[in-house]
């Protein structure tokens, strides 16, 4: 293995393994087993998509996938073992004929990165021997070879490296009768969520190094990180004891890249979604399971994906006060009259907001809907200059929750003459 080159990396069981992207070129499927759990590790070559699916019967044993041989969206079509002929395609991973036609297999999050990456984050890990499992094909099939391991198959004199080249497709997408998405380019890298009836696409190349990103997919408050050099975006949920959290990005102090703090705890946390310093420390996120893959095959199995916008759900420190305080003021001198953006936002159930006085006075801050109407009052009376961080609870002045959608935030201070209104996202 050279550094620089892909792996798909689980923990199972406390043991960490590794599957190399070139193995997963030549043989596209491990089907494999630690203690009494199994699972099945993919790679389609033509999509770039790496995933891994729980492979454990409902009796406990090893349920098998292969190679079925056709593709569709140029995506690799794994056929069940048990039966021989039901087909799975592996982007959408659902049985799509045959005795579990409708079945959905369990996808399970998985950390696509690169070999130094993975051992840097793991260094006791082990990996998958080239040549697994050919044992069992010995009569039928030529030795194993290991030259062709290290060449990946798909290199055109005139076009080039496939995975480089938008202008090389071996297939159009059957799915979409050859219609391709134009929001970005065919072989656009993104990492891809498929979550409770939800699809959303956060593109590799617009996404900044060390991205720290909030946002709702499926009515959950996730985060997404990302580490441009390792080529590596994670995705975690945001709650942790029923406690929603909000990040930003920090610079980091350990020796993995990408660290970032939460706006509730100030807890400090490392890309793998550990909690390494703060009130939460030894505490870790859930891992939501995503998986990468090249845009015009993401776009042509989820026509209506979303796609992350640029600057979207993104919290920058300094917009981030130095001393919590919860519906009160700050203990610093105010730079003038402001109101600051909600975080998190879109949120779910609650978020605050920030804004500075100048000058004493009486002040409102009141919540509106997209017709104008007030629902809720969060300020009004008087108070001194300062920094204030207002708590909003998603409910009106009658204590009922709001529905989803997005409602305006005004503060006003009338005999300063101030007046500021911005927008925030419900979404439940």
């Amino acid at each position: 293995m050279q550094d620089d080159e892909l792996v798909m990396g689980l923990v199972i069981n406390g043991e960490p393994r590794a599957y190399p992207h070139n193995i997963g070129w030549w043989n596209e499927i491990i089907n494999d087993r630690v203690g009494d759990k199994s699972f099945t590790v993919t790679l389609c070559p033509l999509t770039g998509t790496g995933q891994v699916f729980n492979a454990t019967d409902t009796d406990g044993s090893q349920i098998e996938f292969g190679v079925s041989g056709l593709l569709i969206n140029s995506n690799l079509v794994m056929y069940d073992r048990r039966d021989g002929s039901t087909l799975y395609p592996q982007m959408i991973f659902t049985a799509i004929n045959g005795d579990h036609v409708g079945h959905r297999l369990e996808l399970m999050p998985v950390v696509e990165t690169t070999w130094a990456m993975w051992k840097q984050m793991y260094p006791n890990t082990t990996v998958v021997k080239i040549g697994t499992g050919w044992e069992r094909y010995l009569s039928d099939r030529p030795p194993y070879n290991m030259v062709q391991y290290m060449r990946y198959p798909y290199v055109s004199s005139s076009l080039g490296d496939y995975r480089q080249s938008h202008e090389y497709l071996i297939f159009l997408p059957s799915t979409t009768n050859g219609f391709l998405d134009q929001r970005h380019q065919v072989k656009d890298m993104v990492v891809g969520l498929c979550h409770n009836g939800e699809t959303k696409a956060y593109p590799f190349n617009t996404m900044l190094d060390g991205a720290v990103i909030n946002d709702f997919v499926g009515n959950d408050l996730m985060v997404t990180v990302f580490d441009a050099d390792s080529r590596t975006a994670l995705t975690y949920f945001s709650e942790i004891d029923g406690q929603l959290l909000s990040f930003y990005v920090v610079e980091p102090e350990g020796l993995l890249p990408v660290e970032f703090m939460d706006v509730e705890t100030r807890s400090r946390w490392n890309i793998l979604g550990e909690a390494v310093a703060g009130p939460l420390e030894g505490r870790k996120l859930e891992q939501v399971p995503a998986y990468n893959a090249m845009w015009f095959a993401w776009s042509s199995y989820w026509p209506d994906t979303e796609v992350w916008v640029p600057g979207e759900g993104i919290i920058e420190e300094d917009d981030i006060p130095q001393i919590t305080a919860v519906e009160q003021m700050f203990d610093a001198t105010p730079k003038g009259f402001a109101l600051q953006q909600n975080f998190p936002n879109p949120f779910n159930p609650e978020t605050q907001i920030q804004y500075e006085l100048l000058v004493d006075g009486q002040v409102q801050l009141n919540v509106y809907n997209a017709t104008g109407q007030r629902v809720r009052s969060l300020v009004e009376g008087q108070q001194s200059s300062g920094l204030y961080l207002q708590r909003w609870d998603g409910r009106d002045d009658a204590g009922r929750q709001v529905a989803s959608g997005t409602y305006a935030y005004r503060l006003e201070m009338p005999a300063a003459g101030f007046s500021q209104t911005r927008t925030m996202s419900v979404v439940r």
